[in-house]
């Protein structure tokens, strides 16, 4: 037959009669529960509203192919859908046939609909296609025509009968998705007859004229299917419907009330409401451009004052879109997750202290930059870092080749279009790193005058005790994970029974190092089976979970949202101001590119660096300062300590987290800082904080060690996994006299082993064969383990089949490698860019063996800006501590380093030189590097991975001993020798 949609020839489908009432066909929709509870001979209402629609669908005509507006032609999908689109408008016009506004309503709820469907049919439909296309039954003279032909003949009611009855899921939920939808648009629409005098008079400013759009689904699917809704007028008007209740926010409201009573200067305008019983309207907040500079000063300032107020009330999800900027005004428009509950991971080594600090500190209000990474870079969706045009870092499902018949399901990153959370100024968004000093300004204001005024907040009459019976929401897991779970669980494999629909959930079961998911994951299946993301509800006073119809969890939280609000208050002090302005700091400069190439210094006038004598005692003065700051900056719990770092999270993508057990960035790196200085010092503090921060340590190392998938995953590297581990836990268990220590080595090894063995592993020595073959022999040197000697014998073996790094450097390229293997090279200093990246250089240098051509190069010029061993002075003078430890020139420049960091401040190689604990970027390779120029060969070489002075020579390959170190005369000769080899001499 000739289809009067498309004027293409299709194949019909015999018409085959529904199945009888007894329903075959609808049954593996069903659970075994379901399946129990269903009185015999009935059918499921969702199952009738199918075969309604399915008899609709044989005697309507199927109409003009029509995109979905606002769509491409994957739009067209929604053609053999219609049917379910009738029959919801159907049940709509009759539980509403003379309301005012039905008309308007009902086509804002149909249009929301319709995507819904699409979107839950799409994969569906389209492996139809592709069986059909490859059976060739499509008729078409191109691809388009194919497509619209097929389109066509399964809007014929047989063949949509027969594609819903193979995916009998899907057809419930499609059945289920009119129903909802028809539900929830009957209740605004009567809920908006019911406040329409007082909408007008609270937050329209007068008759707004005739109800012309309402806009659904501007928000996650929650409580059957509801969602927040805005709705426009003809007068220009605009309301948001909210289906929650909002006392919540009201409280809110009068919280920035009374602050601003405190703060006039810093006051944030708050959104106008009209809460109800159970649902709520708001007034809708346009964003407003910026006029001026000032104005966009402000609306920084201002936010930061909101984000100490959002702080001490412990909210979080305050993402890009529930902040609007109007102007000088950041207005937080939702705020339905206040006095939430802090959920840090426990992981295999116990509760993490610093990651509980982290998830209790002011990065947990989402309001701070907080990137989400994966293979294609990084998506920030915070309030301030939340920018448009941004890709998403993971490869998301699309359409290739739509509206064809060779459509087909895609991944790849998809755009985020942005949001109104950042101020205009003539026409660009303003760029909150370039406002950190007023953000900063308005968060130290804001928060000294909540805790000059927490008596107001505290106790029964305190302006907190107002929140106690209000419902608030719970987000047990980020909402794109929901979104995640729910777009996946439409492949059509596991639309055609119940059990494939719960195996599309299977990972709410997942093992996630966060308790309470175990309780709550059956919940979440019953919300996500029904397409809703889950909705969980408490009240600020209460310590018990409901669901969104009521039902009571068996679940308690350790405590209420008003007890541990009151108790972030009573911890305020200039102290904690000091580190949560540090995260807000570090969380900002995150955002910027990862430290690169420094450039060549110019000469520098001897009368601004001449210097002489000793740097040893300074520089250890300079080191207990340090260690003093890195003793400020501990997380301490449960017998444990750790720091939060700025680390490179992934490849120039840097994030604040908890530090793990890395060297380079990791705790174990300012553990060994703190006990080499306690060992100088005899100061007990250094090394009990080194102790403490490394007593997961041994625990951690033989799970590593039993479980191989593990150990590899960590790698063998020896800056980023289990070499520099290594390293670390034998020269700590020599340092703190730790037989706990010793005794974990084996199994440390055990689990190098393991990881180096990989096929996958790289050669460099951050992160592969090389920085493992490095410590094995550190480790052998240190303890004369025989286990040590046999991994490095078994490293070095494989070193010489492996593929080399092509890139340049000492840490990730082929200058370390050759080190690592003892591979010197005739290089002349002079000729290369100069001392710029500073672990290039290094390699140059150390296999060349000129320190005298190093010393002079390093002397004739400007000394970078930064003090890190990875991106600074101290790892551009490593090779002169190394080779000429006691020359008097390398002394002059030690003592002229010295004095930088004495008159400067230690400057770490992060982004904005943010302080950072950790040991290639921070803190501890600053003081280790004092230490190295202050006492030279007593501290051995951490960048080279050395040991420290052993019982003995270190059996070298071939058997030669080596001391681990050689004279700069020594080097001198056998680069002589090299050259010379070279030239044929």
């Amino acid at each position: 037959m000739v289809c009067q949609s498309c004027g293409v020839t299709v194949q019909t489908t015999q018409s085959v009669p529904l199945p009888a009432a007894s329903g075959a066909w609808w049954l593996p929709a069903l659970s075994p529960a379901e399946r129990d509870a269903l009185p015999p001979g009935r059918t499921p209402r969702w199952a009738e509203l199918v075969e309604q629609t399915l008899r609709l669908a044989e005697s309507a005509p199927g109409g003009r192919i029509r995109s979905l507006p606002g769509t491409g032609p994957e739009g067209r999908l929604l053609h053999p859908l219609r049917p379910f689109l009738l029959t919801a408008s159907r049940h709509f016009a009759a539980v509403n046939p003379a309301a005012a506004d039905r008309r308007v309503v009902w086509a804002g709820a149909r249009h929301h609909l319709a995507g819904g469907l699409v979107r839950l049919a799409g994969r569906t439909l389209v492996q139809e296609l592709g069986h059909a296309r490859r059976a060739g039954t499509l008729t078409g003279q191109d691809g388009r025509e194919r497509f619209d032909a097929f389109l066509c003949e399964v809007a014929a009611g047989p063949a949509l009968g027969a594609v819903l009855h193979r995916h009998p899921v899907l057809a419930r939920l499609l059945a289920e998705r009119c129903t909802r939808t028809v539900a929830a648009a009957t209740e605004l629409l009567e809920r908006l007859h019911a406040d329409r005098e007082q909408l007008t008079a609270a937050l329209l400013d007068g008759e707004p004229g005739r109800l012309t759009r309402v806009r659904f689904g501007l928000g996650d699917p929650h409580a059957a299917g509801r969602s927040v809704a805005v709705l426009e007028f003809d007068g220009g008007q605009r309301l948001v419907y909210k289906p929650r209740p909002l006392g919540l926010h009201a409280r809110w409201n009068e919280l920035l009330a009374w602050f601003g009573g405190r703060q006039p200067q810093l006051a944030a305008r708050a959104v106008r409401l009209l809460p109800r019983a159970g649902y709520g309207w708001a007034e809708y907040v346009a964003p407003r451009p910026c006029r001026s500079q000032a104005e966009v000063g402000r609306f920084y300032e201002r936010l930061g004052a909101q984000l100490a107020l959002l702080h001490v009330v412990n909210a979080v999800d305050i993402h890009a879109e529930n902040l609007i900027a109007a102007r000088d005004q950041p207005v937080v428009v939702d705020v339905e997750t206040l006095f939430h509950p802090c959920w840090a991971p426990v992981t295999d080594g116990g509760a993490d202290p610093a990651a509980r600090a982290l998830a209790a500190s002011v990065q947990r209000t989402m309001v701070l930059p907080n990137p989400w990474f994966g293979g294609g870079g990084s998506l920030d969706l915070s309030a301030l870092g939340g920018q448009a045009d941004q890709w998403t870092p993971d490869p998301m499902p699309g359409w290739a080749d739509a509206g064809t018949d060779l459509m087909r399901l895609v991944r790849r990153p998809a755009r985020w279009p942005g949001a109104d959370n950042r101020p205009m100024l003539a026409g660009r968004p303003a760029d909150p790193a370039d406002q950190l000093d007023r953000l900063l300004c308005g968060f130290r204001a804001g928060y000294r005058a909540i805790a000059a005024h927490s008596h107001e907040l505290l106790g029964e009459q305190g302006m907190l005790s107002r929140f106690a019976g209000e419902a608030m929401r719970l987000v047990a897991r980020p909402s794109q994970s929901y979104a995640t779970l729910l777009a996946e669980a439409t492949e059509p494999e596991l639309l055609r029974d119940h059990s494939g629909r719960e195996r599309a959930f299977a990972a709410l079961h997942d093992e996630t190092g966060y308790p309470h998911l175990h309780v709550l994951a059956p919940h979440e299946l019953t919300d996500l089976l029904a397409g809703d993301v889950p909705f969980f509800t408490t009240t600020p006073a209460a310590r018990t979970l409901r669901t969104w119809d009521g039902r009571e969890l068996p679940f308690l939280l350790d405590e209420s949202g008003l007890t541990a609000a009151a108790g972030t208050i009573r911890g305020m002090s200039e102290g904690d101001l000091d580190r949560q302005a540090w995260l807000i700091r570090a969380s900002l400069a995150a955002g910027r590119r990862s430290p690169g190439r420094h450039a060549p210094g110019r000469p520098a006038a001897e009368s601004e660096d001449a210097y002489d004598g000793d740097p040893g005692a300074q520089a250890l003065e300079l080191a207990r300062g340090i260690g003093e700051d890195l003793l400020s900056r501990v997380c301490r719990g449960e017998g444990r300590v750790n720091w939060l770092g700025l680390q490179e999270a992934w490849p120039g993508q840097w994030a604040v987290l908890p530090m793990g057990m890395a060297l380079g960035d990791g705790y174990t790196g300012p553990a060994l800082f703190l006990a080499e200085l306690g060992r100088l010092t005899g100061a007990v503090r250094y090394q009990e904080a080194a102790a403490q921060a490394v007593r997961v340590l041994p625990q951690l190392l033989r799970l590593l060690a039993e479980h191989p998938e593990l150990a590899r995953a960590v790698g063998p590297g020896g800056f980023s996994g289990l070499g520099g581990i290594s390293y670390a836990t034998a020269r700590l268990a020599t340092l703190l006299d730790s037989p706990e220590l010793s005794a974990a080595l084996p199994a440390g090894l055990a689990a190098l082993h393991t990881a180096a063995v990989d096929p996958a592993a790289p050669m460099d020595i951050a992160d592969g064969l090389a920085g493992a073959l490095l410590a094995a022999e550190a480790v052998h040197a240190q303890t004369r383990l025989p286990a040590a000697a046999e991994l490095a014998h078994t490293v070095r073996t494989l070193a010489g089949h492996r593929p080399r790094p092509e890139r340049p450097g000492f840490l990730h390229g082929h200058e370390g490698v050759a080190w690592a293997l003892r591979e010197r090279a005739a290089v002349d200093l002079a000729d290369s860019d100069g001392p710029g990246r500073c672990p290039d250089w290094v390699g140059r240098a150390l296999r060349a063996c000129k320190a005298d051509q190093h010393l002079a190069l390093l002397a004739d010029r400007v000394p970078m800006p930064g003090h890190s061993l990875r991106h600074g002075e101290l790892g551009l003078l490593e090779p002169l501590v190394e080779l000429m430890p006691t020359d008097a020139g390398h002394r002059r420049t030690a003592a002229r380093l010295v004095r930088s960091v004495e008159q400067q401040g230690a400057r770490c190689g992060t982004p904005s030189e943010v302080p950072t604990p950790g040991l290639l970027t921070g803190l501890a390779g600053i003081g280790y590097g004092l230490l190295r120029l202050g006492f030279g060969p007593r501290i051995p070489s951490v960048l080279l991975l050395r040991p420290a002075a052993g019982p003995g020579p270190v059996e070298r390959e071939g058997g030669h001993h080596h001391d681990g170190r050689r004279t700069a005369r020594q080097c001198g000769q056998r680069a002589a020798g090299d050259r010379r080899a070279s030239h044929g001499g």
